[in-house]
């Protein structure tokens, strides 16, 4: 197929090629590369964590997969001991689980991680599933390393230009102008199917980001709140090699959250409708409440991180 010549001049993004994940396959979300796995290895049922996203718990059930529960610990482990052949989703969670990755792949042979929150790590288990969208600023799209690859050919995803109005409206006018759209983009890529990646994303993805510096803004800014926070920080643990998603602050105040937010700062909160699920004294609904998951990507600097820990401050 040929290139249009001449007509209006496109977004211009340079280095097509060079996407992070470029041997793995490009599909359009991460839910999508799951669906996949699930459907390439026949899994009839998988234990999943209660401490993840109710919309995976979707995802599996769409999938014509059974769901057993369990539940993790203070180490983000699981808790109970699987059966050699069970299957197992894993969460890396916050970017920080590495090492209990590979722990887990060595001990069950068909893991299935989870790296949305990780999107540097190197794949492990059957199956590695990362989210681009959840680090840089694109529409869709998710990544899968896996051992088993349908035959199957998928439509690819025309679509991204309509989910891409909140990443502008951010630029022009902040996060609270583009939010409605943001959740509308989140509905939107629930009932898309497995598709593969679309020409916009990829195009994103292969030359709009600078990896190495994202990756090195973050520790430098995780590094720093670490040596603001870590002698108050109630959950602790040992960063080896990971890049994180967020730093991960436990601390237990009922009043911290709305402060941030009256500072317009907004921190996510894991994860909305897994309350109902949870016992009343079982350590997930202790983080879904304490956890605050401080934002360290990309877009900000040390002066960003002090303005956070300025309110930060107030609590301890």
């Amino acid at each position: 197929m040929f290139n249009d010549i001449g007509g209006y001049i496109e977004l211009e993004i340079k280095n097509k090629n060079k996407e992070y994940h470029k041997k793995a396959i490009a599909l359009n979300s991460a839910r999508s590369a799951l669906a996949y796995t699930i459907k390439a290895n026949d899994i009839k049922e998988m234990n999943v964590p209660l401490y993840n996203c109710p919309l995976i718990w979707e995802t599996v059930e769409k999938a014509g997969c059974k769901i057993k529960f369990y539940n993790i610990d203070e180490n983000l482990m699981p808790e109970n001991e699987f059966n050699e052949d069970e299957y197992i989703l894993y969460v890396n969670y916050f970017g920080i689980c590495s090492e209990n990755t590979k722990k887990l792949s060595k001990k069950y042979k068909n893991l299935i991680i989870d790296n949305a929150q990780s999107f540097y790590s190197k794949p492990l288990g059957i199956a590695s599933i990362y989210s681009p969208r959840k680090f840089f600023g694109v529409p869709d799209g998710g990544y899968l390393y896996t051992n088993k690859k349908l035959s199957e050919k998928f439509e690819q995803d025309k679509d991204s230009v309509n989910r891409f109005s909140h990443l502008i409206k951010r630029i022009e006018g902040g996060a609270n102008w583009g939010y409605e759209d943001f959740n509308k983009n989140e509905e939107s890529l629930d009932n898309t199917g497995i598709k593969t990646m679309s020409n916009l994303t990829k195009t994103l993805l292969g030359g709009g980001v600078d990896y190495l510096n994202a990756k090195k803004k973050r520790l430098i800014n995780f590094n720093f709140l670490k040596s603001q926070l870590e002698e108050f920080n109630l959950f602790k643990f040992k960063l080896t090699d990971d890049i994180p998603m967020y730093y991960p602050f436990l601390f237990k105040t009922d009043d911290l959250r709305k402060d941030l937010i009256n500072n317009r700062i907004y921190l996510p909160a894991c994860w909305r409708g897994i309350e109902e699920k949870l016992k009343k004294d079982s350590y997930e609904l202790y983080l879904k409440k304490y956890m605050f998951l401080l934002i360290i990507d990309q877009r900000y600097n040390l002066s960003d991180m002090k303005r956070m820990i300025k309110v930060i401050k107030k609590y301890i």
